[in-house]
């Protein structure tokens, strides 16, 4: 159990790094392209990302999951696994050729064929390093990991950024920084897995062997899928129905707030998942887990939605310009799905663990009745602000819904902890929101720039103060984790 500990938190701190050098280069890719192509282009991008994201769910069809999930895999397995991948990896890449003009088609956009079949070059190179990944993230070895992300990630981002500012390549300069970051990326796991004894896959092919491992993941492909079009399926309305400049705005808007918000759930989740998988026959274990997670999770967002809340009437004109002022108010209200959408993801992790695949997937087409109901509605004013009010309040209903119908289910009762958990660290953000308020309405004569440095000074100490007076006990959790000590006690 040490060595488990001791492995979790070097992962911690590994994905960590990983974690902010990628998300302060998406960032400044984000923020660089929003500036420069506007808000027209942007949305095409938007309508780009949509498919990329979308199909690389197809490509790791939940497998990925399953090799983690399950204790000890045969050589056979994984081989015949390895060639299963790159099989479906040409058969995405030829769906998206074929189905390139149907869907530029629906978003009305032509120029989005040529970029849309061109892009699927990616599903050939992909699989080659894909189940070396992952055969790394079960043994906890994030440092080549968290290398090859980086580079991966710096490559692909300046590429991207330099076709944008000096080529006038628009939105076809997303679909080369893609292609390169996913050549880089697969490249050094490729090299590293062949040479490998224990990882380089035979040259056999055993579907008996691999039936079950697609079953379930099949299941977790059916959950993912369901989720990315729950997720996405207010940019797909907007695009549709109010085009590529609305869509530009609220695209802008659910990326500067998700980008940070999914980079710290991804780290978290990445080093949940595996230790879930560990303790997933105790339950009290189980349950102490996910409610630090959440807590943490929620101790973290909560100030930092805040802060821009309050930041972006400044931040949004100096880094995007003037033509993006009409993102700030969505933006703004945003933050209210961020938060609650990052608090309802690592419930993912822990059904995963516990092999509870079909719960998630029922979970999901459950939201995929509901979503797209309340968003069309939303599209019809017409106004893209409601369509963000919709999904906020949606998504906070939603996460208390799964909490009484699965994630009970498996931690027990404790909606008392659960609400506790998220209550305290929101009210110290609204606290501290309210004081900056308030504190910017005397600071008529400091510049934007002024502005956001004191509220970012004022509103560190503000909450650092009230996480002392307050939530001691997270704090000593939390440090002593990071000190090699367990954060996940017995209760």
């Amino acid at each position: 159990m040490a060595s488990l500990k001791n492995q979790a938190v070097n992962s911690v701190k590994l994905t960590s790094i990983s974690m902010l050098v990628t998300s302060v280069l998406q960032i400044a890719q984000l923020l660089i392209l929003g500036r420069v192509l506007g808000p027209e282009i942007f949305g095409l991008i938007a309508m780009v990302q949509i498919v990329i994201q979308f199909s690389q769910l197809f490509l790791e069809m939940g497998i990925t999951d399953a090799i983690i999930q399950k204790e000890k895999i045969s050589k056979l397995e994984l081989s015949s696994l390895y060639w299963f991948s790159i099989f479906v990896g040409l058969v995405l890449f030829l769906i998206l050729l074929l189905a390139a003009p149907v869907i530029a088609l629906l978003f009305g956009e032509p120029s989005l064929t040529a970029m849309i079949q061109v892009v699927g070059i990616s599903f050939l190179i992909l699989p080659f390093g894909l189940q070396f990944q992952t055969i790394a993230t079960k043994k906890l070895e994030f440092e080549q990991i968290t290398k090859n992300e980086i580079l991966a990630t710096t490559m692909g981002v300046l590429l991207t950024i330099y076709l944008a500012a000096f080529t006038g390549l628009g939105a076809w300069s997303l679909v080369y920084g893609h292609i390169v970051t996913s050549l880089i990326k697969s490249i050094p796991w490729m090299i590293g897995g062949y040479r490998n004894r224990e990882t380089r896959p035979q040259l056999v092919f055993s579907w008996a062997s691999i039936n079950v491992f697609v079953s379930f993941g099949m299941y977790r492909l059916g959950s993912t899928s369901i989720n990315y079009f729950t997720t996405k399926i207010d940019q797909m309305i907007i695009g549709i129905t109010l085009g590529s400049v609305a869509l530009g705005y609220y695209s802008m808007a659910m990326n500067l707030i998700m980008q940070p918000v999914q980079k710290l759930n991804s780290m978290i989740n990445r080093v949940a998942f595996p230790v879930f998988s560990k303790i997933q026959l105790d339950s009290r274990k189980l349950r102490r887990a996910y409610l630090l997670i959440t807590n943490m999770l929620t101790s973290f967002n909560a100030p930092l939605l805040a802060g821009v809340i309050i930041v972006a009437p400044y931040a949004v004109p100096i880094l995007l310009g003037e033509k993006w002022q009409d993102s700030i108010t969505i933006i703004q209200i945003l933050c209210l799905y961020g938060l609650f959408k990052a608090l309802g993801n690592p419930s993912g992790s822990l059904f995963i663990a516990v092999g509870k695949v079909r719960w998630s997937f029922y979970w999901q087409l459950f939201q995929l009745a509901i979503i797209p109901v309340v968003v069309y509605f939303a599209s019809l004013s017409g106004e893209i602000i409601v369509v963000a009010l919709a999904v906020g309040l949606l998504r906070v209903v939603l996460f208390y819904i799964s909490y009484f119908v699965r994630i009970r289910q498996i931690i027990g009762d404790s909606l008392g902890e659960l609400s506790m958990s998220i209550a305290k660290p929101m009210v110290h953000s609204a606290i501290m929101l309210a004081s900056l308020y308030v504190l910017n309405s005397q600071l008529t004569g400091t510049g934007p720039i002024g502005i956001m440095v004191i509220d970012t000074i004022i509103g560190m100490l503000i909450y650092g103060l009230l996480m002392i007076l307050n939530q001691r006990k997270l704090l000593v959790e939390v440090k002593s984790f990071f000190q090699k000590r367990t954060a996940i006690k017995d209760g």
